[in-house]
């Protein structure tokens, strides 16, 4: 063969193999395309952040049931539990990733009480345009007059409950028996008359308190003021008045523990420390009885909404509201975890396995038995009346001067002619601070009983 001849062939060769080479590159090409297409929701996941302030067991049930049932669902997103200290933290992070243009895809869980100073610094994207998908169709009465509410004051839905939380009262059934008091106190008056029993019985210190300060304490005072048919923020009205000239007489059985208590106290009560604990979220039930080391059971362990107070006995609603802050990115997805939040499963089991209270009316079908105790408690008190605290911006300062009326009442124990006049210097504290870091109209909003508590039953 000559030299044209061998090169001719060569070219065949060569442009066979290109061919193939081609035929090949094609055909991985096509599959990439076909396998990326058909998969395409699996390629670009979406990490959503979720902030929130839970207590330990509330967060480990949150990180090992109810986030990996939604991702189970949602297999393109991812979701991340940001577990804070407190409530106040969520806000200063709320707050830190926006004006860090840092917020990315996130949606936020935050106490009800906190949401006003996001609100006000207008760090919370505007959900009016979005509240028909988010909020489940069978919303509880009293989550539904939340939104009411902030339509009516802020003329727009920043917020929508999420999880509620009603405060119960727990006490030791054994000692009651043993100091022969058949039930538990139905009023201010007998809760007084049986710690008179109890101590009587050798029990010395028999009432817990959160006394500690923080936020426990001035939380627990509001519900206190209110039942006394005060308004709490006044500090000075005669409800309030009357709520601290109580509690004076009361502190003669505190038990010593007292200044140290908050919403983590209840471990005195299995170890008779104290005998009746006043008011703790209902998750503590739990704890108590699951817990074998400390050994009380629904025989031992009384749960009840508590005592009366002399004008009415409605309950604190606590919990968290689902905000989302401005600027997020992967909106369809933050909604979809909302959503599942909301949702008949979520609620549902949040609800039994930690005692919150739904906001989805699917959620209480059908409960089972061994939730009936505290089932029955948080019942009982959502029919008798509940009502939230007013979200102020300026919560933190009222929760400092409350803090110190406690401390000088209470536990510096002033004289009983005192109280009256230590109350009013606190309200003329606030008024001040009101004129001075906000304006004239706030401070006279604020003595003209502007900011009571909203009834939401």
């Amino acid at each position: 063969m000559n030299c044209y001849g061998t090169q001719k062939a060569a070219s065949r060769s060569v442009l066979a193999v290109g061919v193939v080479i081609v035929i090949i590159i094609a055909a991985i090409a096509g599959y990439f395309v076909l396998t990326n297409l058909g998969h395409a929701s699996t390629t670009s996941r979406v990490n959503i952040k979720f902030y929130e302030s839970l207590a330990p067991s509330e967060a480990a049930y949150f990180q090992g049931t109810i986030i990996p049932q939604f991702e189970s669902q949602y297999p393109n997103v991812n979701v991340t539990l940001v577990n804070l200290p407190s409530a106040s933290q969520v806000a200063t992070d709320v707050e830190a990733l926006e004006k860090g243009n840092d917020v990315g895809a996130s949606l936020v869980g935050i106490d009800n009480l906190v949401v006003g100073e996001l609100i006000y610094g207008n760090y919370l994207m505007n959900l009016t345009p979005i509240i028909s998908t988010m909020e489940p169709s069978g919303l509880i009465q009293s989550a539904v007059n939340m939104i009411n509410y902030e339509n009516q004051v802020y003329k727009a839905v920043y917020f929508i409950p999420f999880r509620s939380n009603i405060p119960l009262v727990f006490y030791s059934k054994t000692a009651f028996q043993n100091a022969g008091i058949t039930s538990p106190p139905a009023t201010y008056t007998e809760l007084l008359q049986d710690a008179q029993k109890l101590k009587a019985a050798g029990y010395s210190g028999p009432v817990m308190f959160q006394g500690h300060g923080g936020a426990s304490t001035p939380t627990e005072l509001y519900q206190w003021m209110v039942q006394f048919g005060g308004n709490p923020f006044l500090f000075n009205d005669s409800g309030d008045v009357e709520a601290f000239q109580f509690l004076w007489n009361l502190s003669s059985y505190f038990s010593p523990e007292y200044i140290h208590g908050y919403w983590g106290s209840y471990v005195g009560l299995a170890q008779g420390t104290y005998q009746i604990l006043d008011y703790q979220w209902p998750y503590v039930y739990n704890l108590l009885t699951t817990n074998a080391s400390l050994g009380m059971t629904n025989q031992t362990l009384g749960v009840y909404p508590g005592p009366a107070g002399p004008v009415n006995d409605n309950h604190l609603l606590g919990g968290d509201v689902l905000v989302i802050p401005k600027g997020v990115s992967d909106l369809t997805q933050i909604e979809e975890f909302a959503n599942f939040l909301l949702g008949a499963q979520a609620q549902r089991e949040t609800l039994i396995n930690l005692s919150w209270v739904a906001v989805n009316s699917a959620a209480y079908q059908n409960l089972p038995a061994n939730f009936s105790a505290v089932g029955t408690a948080l019942e009982q008190a959502v029919n008798t009346g509940v009502f939230l605290r007013n979200p102020t911006p300026w919560i933190t300062q009222w929760n400092s001067l409350a803090d110190d009326a406690w401390t000088k009442i209470i536990v510096d124990h002033a004289s009983y002619s005192q109280i009256q006049s230590i109350l009013n210097a606190e309200n003329q504290q606030l008024y001040e601070y009101l004129a001075s870091n906000y304006n004239s109209t706030v401070a006279q909003q604020y003595e003209q009983n502007a900011y009571k508590p909203i009834s939401v039953s």
